[in-house]
């Protein structure tokens, strides 16, 4: 019996050094697809995916390039810089990690960096207050423009057709998952991004397209983005704690049916730049088409550059319906404008509603507008009166701002 025994120690023992010494060796590299956590010692065994990550050396400093398409789920170490280099896509249900601190740059290459994420597959980019996430340029001189942002493609509901494509060709995105979800963003800064392919196409700061309410999103900034800082394409997603500082056109943006919420979002134009503060759509060519855009907004504050600029702080048209509650619109030439009639008649019925608004250094506080024929006549006088009468939609002045939320180093002041 003792001897046996003996015997079964020696191999238990033989067997646990041979677990631990399995764990101390395997793939370091976060990039791999196969990296392990417990590994100590690189046993050469890494593997990648289709996509192609280079050591690249740019003005003496070192950076991981990322271009193509991701296939398998990857992770980005605060340890290293990132470059992006033309469109990297995240696909085939891969997920793309992020670590806090990250900082990764979009490449002075000749080509358009962007990163999209492709239905099914996710971003899983949870930064900090003090340890952001940052995508910005590599530029020595930063401009708007200066690359694509990031995209983000879901299966949620839109009213534009089945698997619309995406601006750029970033991607289908439509679908009939409501609940669907693309992941995490928490922390995240988007700088100098909102590249123009064409004269009526760009890309944003952050662009969410049928985006479900399955996926996480608050505490991002889009800074300094030629077009607009974020943009809703459909889909329920709902986005917190937002800041959209110094967009060359608008601040949000949402159509094709976006039914998700807002909560604490702040835009503030440049002293040069930047058209609405909030542009809003149903669908320019239906505006009655289904779903419709019916997003739950508050606590909204939007900070034009004067009247002179002769800009509007809040834009509602094309339809939308929307419940809106602690809006405050400062320095617009009109504060809120509401315009075609099927956005009218849906403030007549109520299901467009602003339960609380206060605009500050504004010409205008609110003006209603109806659709015209093509002789530039309004057809529905009435409408617009029965709008303006309404309760429904008006600006009380019981709005107050609450900035108490944008403290601590993830954001960018302009």
């Amino acid at each position: 019996m003792k001897t046996k025994n003996m015997k079964f120690s020696i191999l238990l023992v033989a067997g646990v050094l041979s677990m631990v010494s399995c764990k101390k060796e395997g793939c370091t590299d976060p990039n791999a697809t196969n990296y392990s956590e417990e590994a100590k010692k690189d046993d050469g065994s890494c593997t990648y995916d289709e996509s192609d990550f280079e050591e690249v050396t740019v003005n003496g400093q070192t950076y991981t390039k990322i271009s193509g398409t991701i296939t398998e789920s990857v992770t980005l170490s605060a340890s290293k810089k990132y470059l992006l280099s033309g469109g990297v896509f995240v696909d085939n249900n891969s997920t793309l990690t992020i670590e806090a601190g990250t900082t990764i740059y979009a490449a002075d290459d000749n080509t358009i960096p962007f990163l999209a994420i492709q239905r099914g597959s996710k971003i899983m980019a949870s930064g900090t207050a003090s340890s952001p996430i940052v995508f910005t340029t590599i530029k020595s001189n930063p401009m708007p423009g200066d690359w694509g942002g990031i995209i983000i493609n879901g299966y949620a509901p839109v009213n534009n057709g089945v698997d619309p494509m995406g601006e750029g060709n970033t991607g289908l995105y439509g679908g009939t998952n409501a609940a669907d979800n693309s992941g995490v963003m928490t922390y995240v800064r988007v700088e100098y991004a909102g590249k123009q392919f064409t004269a009526d196409k760009e890309l944003n700061g952050f662009a969410f397209y049928a985006v479900g309410s399955g996926t996480t999103l608050n505490h991002l900034q889009a800074y300094k983005n030629s077009d607009d800082g974020f943009e809703f394409f459909g889909g329920t997603v709902n986005l917190s704690y937002a800041l959209s500082y110094g967009s060359g056109d608008d601040s949000f943006d949402y159509t094709y049916g976006w039914s998700g919420t807002g909560n604490y979002w702040r835009g503030v134009q440049s002293a040069s730049e930047g058209d609405r503060g909030i542009e809003a759509d149903n669908n320019a060519a239906n505006n009655s088409a289904a779903p419709f855009s019916n997003p739950t907004l508050t606590n909204i504050e939007l900070v034009g550059r004067g009247t002179a600029a002769a800009t509007v702080g809040a834009k509602f048209r094309e339809g939308t319906k929307a419940n809106i509650t602690n809006l405050v619109v400062t320095d617009f030439a009109t504060g809120i404008d509401i315009e075609h009639d099927q956005t009218l008649t849906n403030v007549v019925n109520g299901s467009f509603m602003i339960n609380s608004a206060t605009t500050t250094g504004c010409t205008t506080a609110i003006v209603y507008k109806g659709s015209k024929d093509s002789g530039g006549n309004v057809i529905n006088p009435q409408l617009v009166t029965d709008a303006s009468a309404s309760s429904n939609a008006q600006v009380n002045g019981s709005a107050t701002s609450d900035q108490t939320w944008v403290t601590g180093s993830w954001f960018r002041n302009l």
